[in-house]
């Protein structure tokens, strides 16, 4: 299924996972900001690469249960929050 998507003042066509990707990359990184964490101390905190964590805010990974499981408790908040957040601006 492909539909239209404003992404950075664009109109894209994307398939919905990529959507989703690329919103989850953008809560991530708010998570991550709001936190006072830079790429390499979320990537510390996690145990996740920091290119890994770069690749999952840019919307080219799409993370595994334990990814988020490891994101989550390294950013202090539950897992539902995230896929709430992500969810809901779907």
């Amino acid at each position: 299924m492909t539909e239209s998507f404003s992404f950075l003042g664009h109109s894209v066509n994307v398939n919905k996972l990529t959507k989703i990707d690329l919103e989850f990359g953008k809560i991530l990184r708010k998570k991550r900001l709001h936190r006072k964490l830079t790429q390499e101390a979320l990537s510390a905190d996690s145990g996740l690469s920091r290119a890994y964590i770069s690749e999952l805010e840019m919307g080219h990974k799409d993370p595994s249960l334990y990814t988020l499981f490891k994101l989550s408790s390294a950013l202090k908040i539950k897992i539902s929050s995230l896929i709430d957040e992500v969810e809901h601006n779907l």
